[in-house]
């Protein structure tokens, strides 16, 4: 909630989500956003540290790919559907999240830096549990943007000043975008509810 909140107000994500024909009012969309993209991938996450702890590794990988694949691909071929679905004279609605100013992105790495960091400050007998949840996280949302990338509904776009349009990069840029935007920003989401979570004595 929070982030989403700072992303919209601070207008870095600007969408419009619409239900039945209808736009949603922005507080409606944040919390729609907040609900929805991080219980996505967080409850599967959580699964498989558990499992991977109690040693049934293989089944809960395969069973959580399972179920984010089934729901991505869902997703991403209804959006598909619906682009395809537009007259030739109408353009699909688009949600950016236009990362265009330099000091925030600086700022945003130094921040999952330290939350990267405040992992290996996880008591140990947890710390296992605590990376294996980032990496299982970070690996759900890269295979939703690797199924919807390839369906051509998630993609990575750069900002061109001069002509002030937006336009896709070549596939290595995609690659690496979203890579960073699947493992190293998830730190900044895991890390500080991990570290709430495990100070409210849930883990005790």
């Amino acid at each position: 909630m929070i982030i989403e909140t700072g992303l919209s107000i601070s207008r870095i994500r600007v969408g419009k989500v619409y239900i039945y024909g209808r736009q949603l009012p922005r507080a409606a969309d944040v919390v729609l956003r907040s609900l929805v993209e991080g219980p996505a991938f967080c409850v599967p996450a959580f699964f498989v540290a558990d499992q991977f702890q109690a040693g049934n590794a293989i089944s809960s990988v395969v069973g959580s790919i399972i179920v984010v694949g089934f729901a991505s691909f869902y997703l991403g071929w209804t959006d598909r559907s619906n682009i395809q679905k537009l007259a030739p004279d109408e353009q699909p609605l688009l949600s950016r999240r236009a990362m265009t100013k330099p000091g925030a992105v600086i700022l945003l790495a130094f921040i999952n830096s330290g939350c990267i960091a405040a992992f290996f400050l996880i008591p140990e007998a947890y710390r296992g549990h605590a990376f294996t949840y980032l990496f299982a996280y970070s690996g759900l949302v890269l295979l939703f943007y690797f199924i919807n990338y390839n369906l051509g509904v998630r993609y990575i776009e750069l900002y061109d000043a001069e002509t002030k349009e937006f336009y896709q990069p070549g596939l290595t840029l995609q690659i690496a975008g979203l890579t960073y935007d699947s493992a190293y920003e998830m730190a900044l989401l895991v890390s500080p509810a991990y570290w709430l979570t495990f100070y409210m004595g849930l883990f005790s």
